[in-house]
């Protein structure tokens, strides 16, 4: 394979041309976040029902509580004063609380990552609940980053920050959810801690970053509309969620993109 700018020779796993830096093809090509999706699709066509028994216990442990924290913390449980001390409290308190559901969505991983198939039994879902405790430690490590940086870009109560940081806090916010989306998989497939996997995709996935942002909003789309229109159709879209980061994050570990650093 060549360049299509210098016509230097590149090999056929580079994302990159060795020469002149140009981005290649198989980016938009083999590494494209959109066909993967639609692999995806087709591959669960008419498998949605079996996994809705796994999709309902993820929805009734994970998400439904998360709605109705968001709810609490947003009136019964909002925070009312201004000191600096307390508020920090505050934000930590609602970390650890979203952290303590966040794992029943997460844990699904640990059955797909040694799976092929569009299938997760409910009895495996059960059994793989068993790694809680890792997954709980990467929910906290990322409410925790939540806190600091809304604290770094919005400030403290009688300690205003520059308005600035609001821009500079939509980017953290967005590349830390790019970064952490493969760190799931990887830690399974890779037998790695939550820090190690963390480094994995910094370090080897972050030139696909825009690939994995925009498989992120598709499949925001797509649930969002699921709540919206029907929260019952959770149990449909959120397998397909799972499915998707599996298969593309897949893909990008089968063209080798783990032994790549540019």
């Amino acid at each position: 394979m060549r360049c299509k700018k210098c016509n230097a020779r590149i090999a056929d796993h580079d994302i990159w041309c060795v020469n002149c830096g140009t981005m290649t093809d198989a980016v938009n090509q083999e590494l494209s976040a959109i066909k993967s999706f639609n692999q995806t699709w087709q591959n669960m066509s008419g498998k949605t029902s079996a996994n809705a028994s796994s999709a309902g216990f993820a929805v009734l442990l994970g998400l439904i509580p998360m709605i109705i924290l968001s709810w609490l913390f947003q009136g019964l449980l909002h925070y009312e004063h201004s000191g600096a001390f307390g508020y920090i409290v505050y934000q930590i308190i609602k970390a650890v609380a979203y952290s303590l559901f966040l794992p029943f969505l997460l844990v699904v991983f640990r059955v797909l990552a040694h799976s092929d198939d569009y299938h997760v039994h409910i009895r495996n879902y059960l059994a793989a609940i068993k790694a809680y405790p890792r997954y709980f430690g990467l929910s906290l490590m990322t409410t925790m980053y939540y806190v600091l940086i809304y604290i770094i870009c919005f400030g403290l109560p009688g300690l205003a920050s520059d308005p600035i940081l609001r821009l500079v806090w939509i980017v953290l916010v967005n590349y830390w959810v790019v970064l952490m989306i493969p760190v799931p998989l990887l830690m399974e497939k890779q037998n790695v801690g939550i820090i190690s996997a963390l480094k994995l995709s910094y370090r080897h996935f972050h030139d696909l970053r825009w690939n994995i942002y925009l498989l992120i909003l598709v499949l925001i789309v797509i649930n969002g509309l699921a709540l919206v229109l029907a929260v019952v159709g959770l149990i449909f879209t959120i397998p397909l969620s799972w499915f998707a980061i599996r298969d593309y994050i897949q893909r990008l570990i089968d063209f080798e993109l783990l032994s790549y650093r540019r």
